[in-house]
This record gives C-alpha cells, structure tokens and sequence, in this order.
C-alpha cells in the first residue's frame, strides 16, 4: 500500500472552513485514487476517480458561488484553472478506462492531480479566501 502522500497540512488552511473542510475532504479523495492505482484494481480506481470528479466539481462550484458573490476580481482566471483541471482529469479516465492502471498513469495521476491541487490550493484559493474575507468584513 502506498504510503500517505496527500496529507493534509496546516500550510494548506484557506481560513475559511467550508472550503478548508472541502479541500480536506478532495485530498482524502485523491490518496483513495492513488491507493487504488497502485494496488491494480481497476474497478476501485475508477469509483474512486468517479466520486473525487464529482465531488471536486462541487467544490469549484462552491468557490465560483464565492467569487460571483464577492465580485472576486480575478474570477475568470480562476474558473479557468477550475476548467482545466477538469478537463486534465477527464483525459486521466480515459486512458485509465483504454490501458487500465500503470506505473506511468500513476505517476501522470500524481503529476496533475497532486501537484496541481496543492498549487492550486496555495496559489489561486489563498488569493480567494483573502479577498472572501475582506469583501464579508466590510459588507457586513
């Protein structure tokens, strides 16, 4: 089994707890879909990438209900990440559904899935939880 590589950290917290509790939750998700590719079991991968897809495109379209009500302003540089990931993630279900699982599609899985929510997280949702925050302590 392999071992935890998306562990949640403090560095991680938005500050905003429906988001933080949402990320927690896609970063459970995606150590499922990595578990399961490593142990070979087709099946498990893709209920796992199933359930992470759907519950990640709820995710952004809680932070892009965030954003609209905020008047965030960079809101369609933001949906567009939202939008590509989805897209890389549907290329990932393809070919796990044409070759099954490899050591190459775990590896390409870590790459986009991992590498770019942790960024993604850092980067682009840090960005919106700050400007959130501002915009409710000085619309209250």
């Amino acid at each position: 089994m392999l071992t935890t590589i998306m562990e949640w950290k403090k560095s991680y917290e938005t500050g905003n707890t429906v988001v933080d509790s949402e990320h927690k939750e896609i970063f459970t998700l995606v150590q499922k879909v990595m578990d399961a590719t490593f142990t070979s079991r087709k099946e498990k991968v893709n209920t796992a990438v199933d359930f992470l897809t759907s519950y990640t495109l709820k995710h952004f379209s809680h932070e892009e209900r965030l954003m609209q009500e905020s008047a965030y302003p960079d809101m369609q540089k933001h949906k567009a990440q939202h939008k590509a990931f989805a897209e890389s993630v549907g290329v990932l279900v393809q070919k796990i559904n044409a070759s099954g699982e490899t050591l190459q599609l775990s590896n390409e899985i870590n790459t986009v899935v991992v590498d770019w929510l942790i960024d993604h997280v850092l980067g682009s949702d840090m960005l919106l939880t700050v400007h959130y925050r501002d915009w409710q302590k000085n619309n209250r």
